[in-house]
């Protein structure tokens, strides 16, 4: 895709070509940090 079919994250305003694999990373990105701040509670 060129620049100017770019299209901007609504969550991070990124521009990004691929919209839907970019949602699919934000949701991997969300799970991944929620697991690891559940890890770190759990060893406290």
């Amino acid at each position: 895709m060129s620049t100017t079919d770019d299209m901007t994250c609504p969550d991070c305003h990124a521009r990004v070509g691929d919209l839907a694999a970019h949602e699919k990373w934000h949701t991997r990105l969300v799970a991944d940090v929620a697991k690891a701040v559940n890890q770190a509670l759990e060893r406290r």
